[in-house]
Order: structure tokens, then sequence, then C-alpha cells
């Protein structure tokens, strides 16, 4: 088995109650967290799931119960100078949202040759540009006095992919299951294979850190969004003025402001099923 496929944990018929399913999952992530650590190849413990609900183009269980990532980018505002050097590095290296780096879930079936990425440094899946000028309340909400950006007190905050824990809401959200937990860093990462450029997930991230690479649904659109380059960040590496840091992952959900309201956007179908087992 590839060390990027994951295994499924079913939940037992007769676990009927949160307690009873929440102490199985508990007791299996030990078990193959125990194996990992003897050695033992090709669990996929790197990211785990339970459910039976499956998607319309994988043959695996659909994941559900996510394993957490192990690191998180964050970013520092009062060091950031706004060069946009991690913007640039993140196409350069993902091109576009073709490349290598970018989807290792299919990391042998994806290439584009065409990109011209070092011109495009908006479409990267750090996001600095859209909090330049005016911050991050954006012009509408600009206060000469109290505003972020070049246009107020000079604090650039670049918006980092939160590497959401359960339930993450672009992976719970996707109608065709393409955002998936690969390691080995457990980011939550797009499987072009399998989107097809719905943009269910951009309407459902809180923070507006997916993106498509084209029109809703075009004939070659995919989303994109962070993958965290295997645990080697290409825009922490590319920053001149250390304002962004690579650290073990901690759940910045409750701290990171929304951008966008998301209450529209409800679970897939097949999702909300197996949550009931549990909320």
């Amino acid at each position: 088995m590839a060390g990027n496929e994951q295994l499924p944990i079913v939940i037992p018929d007769e676990l009927q109650t949160e307690g009873e399913i929440r102490e199985f999952v508990k007791s299996e992530m030990g078990r193959r967290n125990f194996l990992v650590g003897m050695g033992v190849a090709g669990l996929g413990a790197v990211a785990f799931q339970y459910g039976c609900a499956s998607s319309p183009n994988t043959t695996t269980a659909r994941q559900i119960y996510v394993a957490n990532a192990t690191g998180l980018v964050v970013a520092d505002p009062t060091n950031c100078v706004g060069c946009r050097r991690c913007e640039a590095a993140c196409v350069a290296f993902n091109q576009g949202n073709y490349a290598k780096g970018n989807n290792p879930a299919t990391v042998s079936t994806t290439s584009d040759t065409t990109a011209t990425t070092m011109t495009q440094p908006a479409i990267a899946n750090i996001k600095v540009n859209r909090n330049l000028l005016y911050g991050t309340s954006g012009a509408k909400g600009f206060s000469a006095n109290t505003g972020g950006g070049l246009y107020g007190n000079f604090t650039i905050l670049a918006n980092t992919c939160n590497q959401c824990p359960h339930p993450v809401p672009c992976q719970l959200s996707c109608p065709n299951a393409a955002i998936q937990v690969v390691g080995p860093v457990n980011a939550r990462v797009v499987n072009t294979a399998v989107c097809i450029g719905c943009g269910t997930c951009v309407k459902a991230c809180p923070w507006e850190m997916t993106a498509l690479d084209g029109p809703v649904l075009g004939a070659s659109t995919k989303a994109h969004k962070c993958h965290l380059c295997a645990g080697s960040p290409e825009c922490v590496a590319a920053c001149p003025a250390s304002a962004l840091t690579y650290v073990p992952w901690t759940d910045v959900t409750g701290t990171n402001p929304v951008r966008q309201s998301t209450s529209g956007v409800g679970l897939a179908a097949g999702v909300a099923d197996t949550c009931k087992k549990c909320h």
C-alpha cells in the first residue's frame, strides 16, 4: 500500500451512543499510532477516518473524522514588509494548480507545462495581496487611524490556511470528497483527480483560503489550497523578513477572524448521517 493511502475506521453497528463511538475511535487511533511507532508500514495512520459514506468518485470510505495536521504556517504582521515574495514562491513551486508539489495525493498524474506562475502571485495559497493596502478589514471597513496595510498603520498580515481540525469545513462540504488528509504532515489537500471545480469548498471556508483556478465547473477548473509543502513550506523559506514561521500545529480557528459567512453551505450528501453518530 502506498504511503499516502488512508484506511478507514469503520464504526461497528452495535455502537450507538456518542460515548461508545468516541471511545472506539480513540482506541483505534491509539492502536494505529502504536503500530506505526513499531515500524509497521502501510497502515495509513497519517489520515484516519470513520463512517461508511462513500464518494461517488472513489472506492474507499470517505474521510470524515481526520487527524490533525502536524504543522502550521503562522504570520507576524509586525515583520511583514509586503514584498509578496511568499506568494511568488508559492505559485512558482506549485505552478498554479497542477505542480507535483501541490497535489501529493496525485503526484504521478498531475503536470502543467504552460502555467505562467511567476506573473501570478495573486493566485498563491498564502494571501498577502488582499490585505496589502487596507489591512484585513478591506477598503469598506478601513479607518486611517486604526486600519492596517500600507494606507493604515503599515502592518500587513499574510493569511495562511488554518489546517482546520475536525470538522474541516472545506473537506466535509465537498460533494466529491476531493479534499483529503495526506501525509507526511496531515495537510488538507485538494486531489485534483477528483475535484470538478464546483467551488463548494471556496464558499465553505470562513477564512477564504481555498480558491479556483478557473470558472466554476469549467472544463479544467480545479480548487487549490495550502498543503504545507510536505512540511517545508516554500513561503516560509522565501520570506526575507522572518514574518512567516512553520510551527507545530495548534487550533487557531477560534482566534483568526472570519472573512465570509458560510451559513448557506451544508455538509455533503452522506456526511450528515455519519456525523449524527457522534453529534
